[in-house]
């Protein structure tokens, strides 16, 4: 904040505590001729507007019932601009006093003012009229939502508006004992009963008294016996998880399955094929050997297992897997005689990636550049990047943000920041094309990106 530019004959006068323009901290800056605003953690100055192009600075508080000055001025082009200055919650009402400080020297500018008593819209913090009206105070203490530093696009959200104040009519002295009695009538009531049932049980029974005992609980069975019926929807969950593709009965193919991104190469004699993407994919050979080589590894760090299979004439003849981060499969082979030539990759089914895709809300990709897609209705937080260089993010929502076109590799995590079993879905995009998706519900779940673009 030292380079702003003053004239010789120019002095700061004032300087306000951390404000918020458009979620960004600034410091407002007052000198004997403008109002400078000034980015606090670049240092850069955001506005500089002489106090001649001021139309009226107005004091209030805005939905948050934070103390806001807004400045509307006219700009250098003859637009006329308006800006929130948010002074947020300090100790000892710090933001008011504030306010009042530049207020006073905007007046002493020959500045147009509107001084608003702060103290009738500020946060209420008598209880019973907390209690009263329904109304939530605020705390002093909330913080604001994080901004991300990178430039992001994402799906508007819906605002709350506040609650309207109603008017509760004051409560009779005589209403309050009646319900007190109420309550007090209904624990007796429940302990009277529970004493009973527990009497039930300790008393022994007679003769006469065991046959109706025995009725109640015959008269019960019918009610359980009609519950194996949903045994019918738990049979019918095999069904819908069973579209597995039949392995064709000629030739050489190779299945393999990671919910994560995986890459390699497969075959014999250097006529080896390119295998990567996610979920099932099935590879038809072009060999002619006994004996095939190649690796295929998973691109990501997590635990989740990567298994290769080995068809011969639609007999499984090799199976291996891996749950090492990062891990590696070689070294299969076979005893096929004669092998056929074509190559065809069958994309297997993927009810899983359909079914996110129908969770997720649908927004439009741009089509240059590389870009992650993070949504998650509650907060999340984490780091993205490439080369090593990697940036915090945190945020909530459906958001994108852009990566550098020349990482090669698209890195970082995304954690859930609470206990819910909400679906959190990462997505890489390159131009537009859909590199990799990824999805957790574990509670305060982390999904690791390293996908290659």
């Amino acid at each position: 904040m030292d380079n702003l530019n003053l004239s010789s004959d120019e002095a700061i006068i004032h300087t306000t505590q951390i404000i918020i323009i458009n979620g960004v901290r600034h410091e407002a800056v007052l000198t004997s001729r403008r109002l400078i605003l000034v980015e606090s953690e670049t240092g850069q100055i955001h506005e500089d507007i002489l106090f001649a192009d001021i139309v009226l600075a107005k004091s209030g508080v805005n939905k948050l019932r934070e103390p806001i000055i807004t400045i509307s001025f006219n700009s250098p082009e003859g637009e006329n601009r308006t800006l929130n200055l948010i002074f947020i919650h300090g100790t000892g009402s710090q933001n008011s006093r504030d306010i009042e400080k530049c207020l006073t020297y905007l007046k002493q500018q020959a500045v147009p003012v509107e001084n608003k008593s702060l103290v009738s819209d500020a946060v209420r913090l008598d209880r019973g009229e907390r209690a009263n009206t329904g109304v939530l105070a605020v705390d002093e203490k909330t913080r604001r939502p994080a901004v991300p530093e990178w430039s992001f696009t994402g799906a508007p959200q819906q605002i709350k508006q506040p609650i309207k104040e109603e008017e509760v009519p004051e409560r009779s002295p005589l209403f309050l004992i009646g319900v007190m009695v109420l309550v007090i009538g209904v624990i007796i009531s429940g302990m009277f009963i529970v004493g009973q049932v527990i009497h039930a049980k300790n008393v022994p029974v007679s003769q006469n008294e065991t046959e109706p005992v025995v009725t109640t609980i015959v008269t019960t069975t019918p009610d359980i016996v009609p519950a194996p019926e949903p045994v019918s929807e738990v049979t019918s969950v095999p069904e819908e998880s069973s579209p597995s593709i039949a392995i064709p009965p000629n030739g050489i193919w190779v299945r393999v399955e990671y919910p994560g991104n995986f890459s390699g190469s497969i075959g014999a004699r250097g006529r080896n094929i390119e295998v990567s993407g996610s979920g099932i994919k099935y590879y038809q050979l072009p060999v002619t050997d006994t004996n095939i080589d190649g690796s295929v590894a998973k691109l990501d760090g997590s635990s989740d297992k990567m298994v290769v299979e080995v068809y011969k004439d639609g007999t499984l003849v090799s199976r291996k897997s891996s749950m090492t981060p990062f891990g590696v499969i070689d070294q299969f082979t076979t005893d096929s005689e004669n092998l056929t030539n074509d190559v065809t990759v069958i994309p297997a089914p993927t009810p899983e990636i359909q079914a996110i895709d129908d969770y997720l809300p649908v927004i439009s990709i741009p089509d240059t550049g590389i870009w992650v897609r993070v949504y998650y209705p509650g907060s999340f937080s984490g780091t993205l990047g490439g080369r090593g260089i990697l940036t915090t993010v945190k945020s909530t929502g459906d958001q994108l943000y852009n990566i550098p076109a020349n990482v090669g590799i698209v890195e970082g995590s995304i954690e859930k920041d609470d206990a819910s079993a909400g679906k959190m879905v990462v997505e890489v995009y390159k131009d537009g094309v859909r590199m990799s998706q990824t999805a957790t519900t574990i509670p305060h779940g982390l999904i690791d990106i390293h996908t290659t673009v």
